[in-house]
């Protein structure tokens, strides 16, 4: 399913892949469009490798389209470990062009993952094993480019590619034959180059045009798709490497920028990403649409600004402080819910019937941190008579063995509840935040997040106590 932007692809962009698509297989004969577009930075130059760093003027949002919500947000220095260098993917061109990315390109890069990779896409028709020379190797043609996939199926998390636009198969592979992944740097062997090509810059990461572990990142999440923003400050000519991964030879006008717009096929997010990739303002960006995000690529693209540092924590608040609702944490709308947090940490929890009906509950919890995904649960929770605790909870992080070292606990207390202790085994206490109504009539909901919880192997980490405003105790769980 695709959304307005796709449907709104311009005319002469279709033409320009098919021109070049058709013109592909004569080798040394670079093909180059009918109409060149908007002149993108070439990504020729003195240096080779193109650093990217965090910006030092974030990039934000003052408002976010109508069904979306800041999910994630990262703004990452780079942090030096020595030895370390992050993976790049290297680009070949024709180096006389003005615009690199209207002529053949080609490139060699690595994906790594589990549950995302990137690389050549599995079992298209007409894909074909080839000899690399000693090494085994998968063409696949897909859309306007062509993969050769170096030794598929020696890894099940890793994959080590060449992909080229404009290069003949017989060209491609023999490029592919010397791809050299055993530095950071993926390359080709300089005698294997194909006529007309050189090697112009390379960049990270490798396979996809976003954030790797530096710059600014973050999530707009829907029902059912998301937008990516990415911000790396860097050389200009960076957009051309990250360009590369759109479908688009002839160009687009971005923000009144030459740049980037299309499809991008075997990037890390998944096949169905599309998006813009542009430079402007120092740095290089790109807005990927995911699922139905891509209906609101350009409502993001033009309401994106520069802005400050208390700009971009603002904009860290505000989401954070939105999410904190029945709906945002996944109960219906007009469930009571029991929230708190501190600093960029926030949490909610809510309890309310069962689809069902009659006696079935069940509850929502969630932890907002924008620092990744956050922990959350929903299910079912026993609720006891009235007048006895229910406990609820969730975990996030990784402690001893597999369980997890930080806890959202709460859930429902009996009615004149005026304080709920939470105690865990190393004899620290925290009092809960408290909100009603409950789910029952008289009932106080309850909730906090404890980080470093201890692991005990028998018996419960954590006990909860709810007193009356006496200091009575009302009751004990578990």
């Amino acid at each position: 399913m695709r959304g307005a932007v796709r449907s709104g692809r311009r005319i002469a962009a279709v033409l320009a892949v098919t021109v070049l698509s058709g013109c592909a297989t004569p080798a040394g004969s670079p093909a180059v469009p009918v109409d060149p577009g908007p002149v993108r930075p070439a990504a020729g130059g003195a240096a080779l490798v193109a650093e990217a760093h965090a910006p030092e003027q974030p990039v934000v949002l003052d408002r976010f389209p109508d069904g979306l919500l800041l999910q994630e947000l990262r703004h990452n220095e780079a942090v030096a470990h020595p030895g370390y260098e992050p993976a790049r993917a290297t680009l070949y061109g024709d180096p006389t062009l003005a615009d690199t990315l209207d002529g053949p390109v080609l490139l060699v890069g690595t994906s790594s993952g589990s549950a995302f990779l990137g690389g050549p896409p599995c079992c298209l028709p007409g894909e074909r094993q080839v000899d690399l020379g000693g090494r085994d190797g998968l063409l696949v043609h897909d859309a306007d480019r062509t993969w050769v996939n170096v030794d598929p199926g020696s890894f099940s998390d890793h994959v080590q590619f060449v992909v080229a636009r404009g290069v003949s198969d017989d060209d491609l592979i023999a490029a592919a034959a010397t791809a050299d992944f055993s530095t950071a740097t993926a390359a080709l062997a300089a005698d294997a180059v194909p006529a007309g090509l050189a090697p112009l810059i390379a960049g990270s990461p490798a396979d996809g045009p976003f954030t790797g572990s530096v710059g600014e990142e973050f999530v707009l999440a829907g029902e059912s798709g998301w937008v990516i923003v990415s911000a790396v400050r860097a050389d200009p000519r960076l957009a051309a490497l990250w360009g590369f991964w759109t479908d688009d030879p002839v160009g687009t006008v971005v923000r009144g920028q030459p740049g980037s717009l299309g499809d991008m096929h075997g990037i890390y997010y998944g096949d169905d990403a599309r998006g813009y990739v542009w430079a402007e303002n120092g740095l290089v960006l790109s807005v990927i649409g995911l699922g139905d995000g891509d209906q609101f690529l350009e409502q993001v693209v033009q309401d994106l600004r520069f802005g400050t540092v208390a700009d971009l924590e603002a904009m860290r608040h505000g989401a954070i402080d939105r999410l904190a609702t029945p709906e945002g944490i996944g109960c219906q709308a007009g469930t009571p819910i029991v929230t708190g947090g501190d600093g960029d940490l926030r949490w909610a929890i809510g309890v309310e019937p069962g689809p069902a009906g009659g006696d079935q509950w069940v509850s929502c919890l969630q932890l907002f941190t924008l620092d990744g995904v956050p922990p959350n649960g929903s299910g079912p929770i026993d609720l006891p008579p009235v007048g006895q605790i229910a406990v609820t909870s969730v975990g996030s992080g990784e402690g001893v063995a597999t369980f997890p070292k930080d806890v959202l606990i709460g859930g429902v207390a009996p009615p004149e509840t005026a304080r709920v202790v939470i105690g865990d085994a190393d004899g620290r206490t925290v009092d809960a935040v408290l909100a009603e109504p409950g789910p029952r009539p008289g009932e106080v909901l309850f909730g906090t997040f404890i980080q470093d919880v201890p692991v005990v192997m028998n018996g419960p980490r954590l006990v909860v106590t709810a007193y009356d405003a006496t200091g009575a105790v009302l009751d004990t769980a578990p």
